[in-house]
């Protein structure tokens, strides 16, 4: 099958957020798969045309700007005029896109062959958090909330990524259930396990440092103030314990300014500005030796598809705490090694100290128990293998 997927965030040069990661490995399982992939997104400076791993790398657009409307139109414009072009050289089968940014907005209006939306993240989900600065990028997503809900209504097919997701799209969308496939994401397994690694030395962290790590974009959604304010609870019981919180910084804290200025003047007044440290970006490999250094992963969002980075950080046999949002009712945590909390502080302290605290032969038992449950639930190749008999729905019913 020839697949098309629009998708402006990809490895390496727009590697932004989970839905780079989520395209990458798609792409790279569908075309170990036999299938030839497309994938359109942003350049980074100029266009460019390139084969990686088998999937055939389309980069356009002019400017890069995240958070830009402008530099949105001038992609989505020259995404849907290459689009045209290998649909029509190519011979397409299947178009897809997220739910995230409408990016597929232009090809809806006149599809030339089946379009299927995979629902994310969306810009109602960052005003109802109120992930933005200022009126004039609140009135940019309430824009773009329009457009992404019209696209997925003019697509033939949607896959929801969570049984949350799925009621959403049936519920406030009013979307058909015959048109909508659950299909949580997967991932390669192969990349993320357990390893070996001097990552604790590399950025001063000693070894036996308790070490709680975060993975996401410093902003609201991702409860990372929730995390900052539990600190001092936190460390009271265990003193030594530190808070590496790694993602790109936002400019969504109070008046406009930087999420990491805002949180490491908070704990230097609150003294615990020894206890938190920030890492602006980590390739997969230095992040997969991460997550095998840490002690306990925390994701306190408070609103969620169903987050690569917790699949990941199981992947690597981690004990996790998160809030039960998005997909991670679909993982039964309960029964392994994940506590589902509240996003308030008193459950997310107390979730975090119970983790820090077991015992070695608790802590093996929770790492194999995880890692079982990515391989056998959340592999890449079954993932693809569900996605490509969705496709086949689509140009059936076509």
């Amino acid at each position: 099958m020839k697949v098309a997927f629009l998708s402006r965030e990809y490895p390496p040069e727009t590697a932004w957020g989970g839905l780079a990661t989520v395209y990458h490995s798609l792409a790279y399982a569908l075309a170990q798969r036999g299938h030839e992939v497309h994938v359109i997104c942003q350049a980074s400076t100029e266009p460019l045309e390139s084969i990686e791993d088998g999937v055939f790398i389309h980069r356009v657009g002019i400017t890069p700007r995240r958070y830009s409307a402008a530099s949105r139109i001038n992609y989505n414009l020259h995404a849907w005029q290459k689009l045209k072009d290998i649909i029509n050289h190519h011979g397409i089968d299947i178009v897809e896109a997220s739910y995230w940014g409408a990016e597929a907005f232009l090809y809806s209006l006149k599809k030339g062959v089946p379009l299927v939306i995979r629902t994310d993240v969306s810009a109602r989900d960052l005003l109802l958090t109120k992930t933005y600065s200022g009126l004039r990028e609140g009135t940019a997503l309430k824009a773009l909330s329009f457009l992404e809900d019209y696209t997925i209504r003019r697509a033939d097919r949607v896959i929801a990524i969570s049984r949350d997701m799925y009621a959403g799209v049936i519920n406030r969308l009013q979307i058909p259930k015959d048109k909508v496939d659950i299909i949580p994401h997967g991932i390669d397994t192969s990349r993320y396990h357990f390893v070996e690694s001097e990552i604790r030395q590399r950025f001063d962290i000693p070894q036996n440092i308790p070490l709680v790590l975060f993975v996401g974009r410093l902003e609201t959604r991702k409860g990372i103030y929730l995390i900052c304010q539990i600190i001092p609870e936190v460390i009271r019981s265990i003193p030594a314990a530190r808070f590496v919180l790694v993602g790109r910084d936002t400019r969504t804290a109070p008046g406009g300014s930087s999420v990491r200025s805002y949180l490491s003047e908070s704990a230097r007044q609150n003294g615990f500005a020894s206890n938190l440290q920030f890492i602006d970006f980590l390739p997969s490999d230095e992040l997969v030796a991460m997550y095998s250094a840490c002690d306990v992963f925390v994701l306190p969002s408070f609103q969620e598809g169903c987050s690569m980075v917790i699949l990941e950080a199981l992947a690597c046999g981690k004990p996790l705490v998160t809030t039960n949002t998005g997909g991670v009712s679909d993982l039964k945590l309960d029964s392994v090694g994940g506590v589902i909390i509240s996003p308030d502080t008193k459950s997310l302290a107390a979730g975090i100290i119970r983790m820090l605290s077991l015992k070695d032969a608790e802590k093996k038992l929770i790492a194999r128990k995880n890692r079982e449950l990515i391989e056998t639930g959340f592999s890449i190749f079954t993932w693809a293998d569900k996605v490509i008999r969705v496709y086949e729905k689509a140009l059936n019913e076509r």
